[in-house]
């Protein structure tokens, strides 16, 4: 098994998206948590749900990998973790209103039946539904769709329609669900993906699943050690501009929704 690092860009991922999901979590007194699945996006996976460690009393991870453990009990968080297994997501066994929060990220794209996803997180939740999508607003976005083609390696990254804001909260409305909350967040910046490391690992036909991950961004949180170049560009990227302005260097939206 080979090891892999994450990159800076990672890094700053996870910083921005635990500071998000932590004020969620405050600002909506979530205390139980369903990430539905809990996979990696070319990273380490199965540490997205980190963020909620401060104010979650119980996170579930669906379909994880029970090895980076090693990270939760580096935070002392282990003991508030549930793995689950289900063959099926879309049709689980999990008991309906079992939690306050459930949520994916960056997956909704490249599921088989986002509709049966988004019923079966629907079913499982208590109030809140969100999903977290790459955004296909950003500059980065058709440089990936236009570096695949002139390459010819197909794309690998599931229905683009999902990375629109606009059709992820229609969607969600369709579904019965309010949406209550909708923006950005990772936005740095640099531009999202070009797609030329991504083309680089295709033809190097490596499987992420075969990975050791390594997650620089777990010991930053654990000692309070963020570096300077980072917090930097979070405060800009906090800044409060119009979203048509913020969607062309944010490189995820997401959709937060309540259960009528």
């Amino acid at each position: 098994m080979g090891k892999e690092t994450e990159v800076f860009g990672v890094n700053y991922e996870r910083f921005s998206v635990g500071k998000k999901l932590d004020k969620l979590a405050e600002k909506y007194q979530i205390k139980s948590v369903l990430e539905m699945p809990a996979h990696g996006a070319k990273a380490m996976p199965s540490i997205y749900s980190i963020g909620f460690i401060n104010k979650a009393d119980n996170i579930a991870l669906v379909n994880g990998v029970p090895q980076y453990v090693s990270e939760w009990k580096k935070l002392g968080a282990d003991k508030k973790l549930t793995w689950l297994s289900e063959e099926n997501i879309c049709h689980t066994s999990i008991p309906s209103s079992s939690y306050d929060f459930v949520w994916n990220f960056a997956y909704i794209p490249a599921c088989p039946a986002p509709d049966a996803l988004i019923d079966e997180m629907k079913r499982i939740s208590k109030k809140y539904i969100a999903i977290f999508s790459v955004n296909s607003g950003n500059i980065g976005f058709p440089i990936h769709r236009m570096v695949h083609k002139k390459t010819k390696i197909p794309w690998t990254h599931g229905d683009i329609r999902y990375n629109n804001r606009h059709f992820i909260k229609k969607k969600m409305q369709e579904h019965g669900l309010k949406v209550v909350e909708t923006g950005f967040v990772d936005c740095p910046i640099w531009p999202d993906s070009l797609g030329f490391r991504d083309v680089r690992l295709h033809r190097m036909n490596i499987d992420f699943s075969q990975l050791d991950w390594e997650a620089p961004y777990v010991d930053m949180l654990k000692n309070n050690s963020f570096p300077l170049w980072m917090k930097a560009v979070y405060i800009v990227e906090k800044l409060p501009l119009p979203k048509f302005i913020k969607s062309v260097y944010a490189h995820i939206n997401y959709t937060l929704a309540e259960k009528q």
